[in-house]
């Protein structure tokens, strides 16, 4: 994927949500992120996170940043690593009946956000180029699958009517905004 098309998707996402240029600076460098959690990440997430601080799109997908600071970079790798456990325990059942495998095997599963339902976004790390990795949604009960990239994700739930998204859930009538968490602040913002 080139620059282009995830930018566009990033600005039309901070557009939908009245996102302003400016709002949010990441205090650490995507370099150091990448190195502390073993992986390249793609060009779309990082495009996003380096004007969005942690938080959540629509009640629906919540992100956390782990280039706003080293503790949420802390906090974000630990997470990832825990969900991974979780995911890998037999016992869960989560990869049951699925080809799935996860992090760090080839092609495996690799997480980036969830809801309060209960989903886990994960992206499906089986090409070298990270910007042409798919997306796999877990709902607790069954796996979903997007063509990727994680901005057109966001962007399907932001702009979805109905049920056409990768959680099936009806969005007719929820706002579309965006509510972050910067140094201990909420910071709500919605459509114009």
């Amino acid at each position: 994927m080139t620059d282009a098309p995830h930018r566009s998707l990033v600005d039309e996402i901070a557009r939908l949500v009245g996102w302003r240029a400016g709002d949010f600076r990441p205090e650490l460098d995507w370099d150091t992120v990448e190195r502390e959690l073993g992986t390249p990440l793609p060009a779309d997430y990082k495009d996003l996170l380096a004007r969005f601080p942690s938080g959540d799109f629509r009640g629906c997908i919540e992100l956390d940043n782990p280039g706003q600071s080293a503790d949420d970079l802390a906090g974000t790798k630990g997470s990832n690593e825990k969900l991974l456990e979780i995911f890998a325990d037999e016992y869960t059942g989560y990869l049951t009946g699925v080809s799935y495998r996860l992090f760090p095997e080839p092609g495996g599963l690799y997480p980036w956000g969830r809801n309060d339902a209960g989903g886990t976004f994960w992206w499906i790390t089986d090409s070298a180029d990270p910007d042409d990795w798919r997306i796999a949604y877990n709902d607790r009960d069954n796996w979903h699958e997007h063509p990727g990239p994680m901005s057109k994700v966001i962007h399907e739930i932001l702009t979805s009517t109905g049920e056409d998204n990768i959680l099936r859930w009806d969005m007719a009538g929820k706002p579309v905004d965006f509510t972050g968490f910067v140094g201990g602040r909420i910071a709500f913002y919605t459509e114009s």
